[in-house]
């Protein structure tokens, strides 16, 4: 089964990586990057797995909903767009 997730990366995604990703929406802000998508739990595991290979550090992973409000401060523009936070979010280095 598919899901909507986000997720937060510590810096900018360089155009290699961002190329690599092209199925998924990826977004720069001023000390973050954010990558969306619809994920199956193999291909978030793979992601997950080939962003820790490129060095990238993972800030924030979350589950999102369809038809919630944005979270990075980019209008939305599609459904796809669109995320809550309140379903599912885990951080790093905050004991869960």
């Amino acid at each position: 089964m598919y899901e909507r997730y986000e997720i937060r990366v510590r810096g900018f995604l360089g155009p290699l990586l961002r190329m690599a990703l092209r199925d998924l929406r990826c977004r720069t802000l001023p000390s973050q990057s954010t990558i969306r998508g619809r994920l199956s739990d193999a291909d978030l595991e793979r992601l997950l797995t080939r962003l820790d290979d490129s060095g990238v550090q993972v800030v924030c992973l979350s589950r999102v909903g369809a038809g919630s409000s944005v979270t990075d401060g980019v209008p939305a523009t599609g459904p796809d767009t669109r995320s809550d936070l309140s379903r599912t979010s885990w951080r790093l280095g905050d004991g869960a």
